[in-house]
């Protein structure tokens, strides 16, 4: 169906983005492309559909579907072919979303003829089909939903060819568990090709026929997906499988019994809201209700849940971008004002938030070190040579290179991004450091470099970290205790190894039972290659 051949992309001053790639797509064949960022992996998803992002340029090779030369058809026959035979779900799904649009209309806007009504779509992907979602536009939907839309518009026309861009990174284990089973019923249904681009290695490999590892540009190991993620060859790929987390393998206790908690931030009965709509049509969403926990200083709390369960709201309640409707924030046992601007300059600078997009950190047309310094100057009062001073000192802190300071955002990596946007929130000194889904465009090498990272300066600094995120894999290496968000409320709280163990509520057997393994899967892999019962195996 689809043929990559010696496909040569170059970039500004001849840098090579991908090397003499060759990859072949069959009916009903899933192929995953795993690596770390900059490897090359969204340039050759995107080389599927025939398109070359500006500043990069085809220097050979070609890409071929049915046949057809890819980058020898018109701009009609492209558009064509994309629309009625090949889905692509870039990463960040708002993208793909035009923000003038509601949902029903962004997804009608896909639909053929024949196409499954809007309605049904919205219910394969397990969105609310009623008339009140539906005319919701995308910026009133958590990422989560956004995704989930976006899945709807890809998968309207029953294409034969999928390209999926890190399809996973932004929603809970349950949600990832549903997604890709619809993409498996694809498969199974339809026959429909798939080139998944993740980091995500175990569900790369429940999805995966074969697996490519790219590295700069290049694939440095290919094989059948069992072969490659279980026994590795090359050592880059070795270093890449060994840095996913996993949520079944044991972890050493973070805490000495000896350590005594000392309380820095107290919750008491947070309530908060938001409205949908306008006029008849407005609508009243409790994100958050009734929520209380305490965070202890030198302590990591994750806080998980569900797309659209009140984790980011609460986190913007925190930091005073969110009036509650109710309830109390205390740092040091005294209640800081609600909104931001009545906050002292202390009280400000005490509780600091580190957003999912790093880019949101900064000024797009200003560089990465006047962000840092414009932080410094508002939130500890330094100027001139003293704040260039502490500049360089958080450069090093994050263990970021001094040069980088002099480039604008976009001219970094996603771990140089966000290493920046760490830099920028401690420079205000926080007692309280919030990480809103902060490793989910990181691939597991550099993931694990950023969380090293966060524990090396807890352990220099004693900050408490409220680390946000729906990786459980994740949150199990680094967190302390995990509460578990469910519709607003705070179903669950408990250490780590309580929880893992033995979870109490519905909602965290629910998120445990989801969550990915690789070497689970692997083994059931393994199993189902040996004709061995999944009863048995059990």
């Amino acid at each position: 169906m689809i043929e990559v051949h010696d496909l040569d992309i170059r970039g500004s001053l001849d840098v090579q983005i991908l090397g003499g790639v060759s990859v072949n797509l069959e009916t009903g064949q899933t192929v995953a492309a795993v690596g770390g960022s900059g490897a090359g992996k969204t340039t050759l998803g995107l080389a599927l559909l025939g398109f070359v992002r500006p500043g990069m340029r085809r220097v050979g090779g070609a890409v071929r579907f049915d046949g057809q030369d890819m980058f020898g058809l018109t701009d009609a026959e492209l558009r064509r072919l994309r629309r009625e035979s090949i889905a692509y779900l870039p990463q960040n799904p708002a993208s793909t979303l035009t923000p003038t649009m509601r949902i029903e209309d962004l997804v009608e806007e896909r639909r053929l003829a024949h196409s499954k009504p809007t309605e049904h779509l919205l219910e394969l992907v397990h969105l609310p089909c009623d008339r009140t979602f539906r005319r919701r536009y995308p910026h009133q939907l958590s990422i989560g939903q956004q995704q989930r839309v976006a899945m709807a518009r890809a998968i309207a026309n029953e294409p034969r060819l999928l390209i999926l861009d890190e399809p996973t990174s932004s929603i809970d284990p349950t949600t990832q568990r549903l997604m890709l089973a619809l993409v498996e019923q694809l498969r199974d249904e339809h026959g429909a090709a798939t080139l998944l681009i993740s980091h995500d290695l175990a569900s790369v490999a429940r999805m995966a026929d074969e697996v490519i590892v790219l590295s700069k540009g290049e694939v440095v190991e290919r094989g059948a997906a069992l072969r490659v993620l279980d026994t590795p060859v090359n050592s880059y790929s070795k270093a890449l499988i060994a840095a996913s987390p996993d949520i079944a393998v044991d972890q050493p206790p973070l805490l000495e019994d000896t350590d005594e908690p000392v309380p820095v931030l107290k919750v008491r009965g947070l309530s908060a809201e938001f409205n949908l709509g306008r006029g008849r049509g407005r609508r009243t969403i409790r994100a958050a209700r009734d929520v209380s926990f305490v965070l202890s200083a030198g302590e990591t709390l994750a806080l998980i849940g569900r797309s659209g369960s009140g984790k980011s709201t609460i986190a913007r309640a925190l930091v005073g971008l969110h009036p509650p409707e109710a309830g109390d924030v205390l740092l040091d046992g005294v209640t800081v004002p609600s909104l931001l601007r009545r906050r002292n300059r202390s009280q400000r600078a005490a509780i600091q938030l580190v957003p999912q997009n790093p880019e949101e950190s900064f000024n797009p047309r200003r560089t990465v070190g006047d962000g840092i310094l414009r932080s410094i100057r508002q939130t500890r009062g330094l100027s001139g040579s003293a704040a260039t001073e502490r500049l360089a000192q958080l450069l090093e802190q994050v263990q970021l290179d001094p040069a980088l300071a002099r480039r604008r955002p976009h001219e970094l990596s996603g771990g140089e991004q966000q290493r920046a946007a760490i830099a920028r929130a401690l420079a205000a000194e926080p007692k309280v450091l919030i990480c809103d889904e902060i490793t989910t465009a990181l691939d597991t090498i550099v993931q694990g470099q950023v969380v090293d990272l966060l524990q090396q300066i807890q352990r220099d600094t004693r900050i408490s970290l409220l680390f946000i995120t729906h990786d459980l894999a994740l949150a199990h290496e680094f967190a302390h205790r995990v509460g578990v968000l469910s519709e607003g409320k705070l179903v669950e709280i408990a250490s780590m190894a309580e929880f893992v163990r033995d979870p109490q509520s519905a909602e965290s057997r629910e998120l445990l039972g989801a969550a990915p393994s690789l070497s689970r899967t692997l083994v059931a892999r393994q199993h189902a290659a040996d004709g061995v019962p999944a009863e048995a195996a059990s």
